[in-house]
């Protein structure tokens, strides 16, 4: 236990705030705290962008997980947005947990990923001899396309649509900071980091096809990770992590403390 919280909610927690740097992309995003659920808009009808997330623990009695769902849809609704639903299992209980799946189904969520939520109170030593990678962090308009083009490239997105999430510099706050490593001065993997709580969770972090299994998001990460430590006082790191990326996370140190099921609606 951190200062008296869970290592689950420290994980929960710094998720809630790394969403909310989509809120500041749009004059329209904004961050609404409803009973039991933040439902936060990035201004953009983007689904992926655009999410609810539990903020307490629900009760398996009198239809609580309906009703949050029900609040956060309401809320997108009346926006015309598509949304994404993030259910940290740890504040459900059996019941609520059971009965999940069903009851985003009703409110038109289809599953997309249960993904790993992982703590690490350091990170271990580096096994390997890191490669030649030269970092550099996000801090201008060029750097920001850069990040916002290779977070399109890894993950599959249009363009536009990263560019109008990662582009304007109101969401570059001193909480988030982005990282770029480059190899023959050619930008090919990105972490983000986002100090929240006494928590340093990392998000975003990739590398281009044709230039995994290199060491080179291992390396971004530790570049990042030492940069905030000598920014911001944090005591933790967190992430959620991809099938794919969980090896590399454990060998760093992380273990898995929860699980989140992820839903998604159709755009508005």
């Amino acid at each position: 236990m951190m200062n008296g919280r869970w290592p689950y909610e420290c994980v929960e927690r710094n998720l809630r705030h790394a969403m909310s740097f989509y809120a500041a992309s749009h004059p329209a995003g904004q961050v609404r705290e409803l009973p039991g659920v933040s439902a936060i808009s990035c201004g953009w009808n983007y689904p992926v962008f655009n999410s609810a997330l539990l903020t307490s623990q629900v009760p398996g009695v009198d239809g609580e997980l309906s009703n949050r769902i029900a609040m956060a849809s309401i809320f997108f609704r009346a926006l015309g947005m598509g949304w994404s639903y993030w259910a940290c299992h740890d504040l459900l209980d059996a019941t609520s947990l059971r009965v999940l799946r069903d009851t985003c189904y009703a409110y038109g969520m289809d599953p997309v990923l249960t993904a790993p939520g992982m703590y690490a109170e350091k990170l271990e030593p580096q096994k390997h001899a890191p490669p030649a990678l030269e970092v550099k962090e996000v801090t201008d308009g060029a750097s920001r396309t850069a990040f916002a083009h290779l977070v399109s490239t890894i993950f599959d997105l249009p363009f536009q649509m990263t560019m109008h999430v990662y582009g304007p510099a109101e969401c570059w706050t001193q909480d988030y900071a982005g990282f770029i490593g480059y190899v023959d001065d050619r930008p090919v993997t990105i972490a983000m980091t986002n100090v929240h709580d006494s928590c340093c969770g990392f998000y975003s972090v990739g590398t281009v096809p044709g230039h995994r299994r290199k060491g080179y998001a291992e390396a971004v990460m530790r570049t990042a990770y030492k940069a905030m430590q000598n920014r911001l006082q944090f005591t933790a790191c967190v992430l959620q992590s991809t099938t794919v990326g969980r090896r590399l996370y454990e060998q760093m140190g992380f273990r898995e403390v929860t699980r989140f099921s992820v839903f998604r609606s159709a755009p508005g």
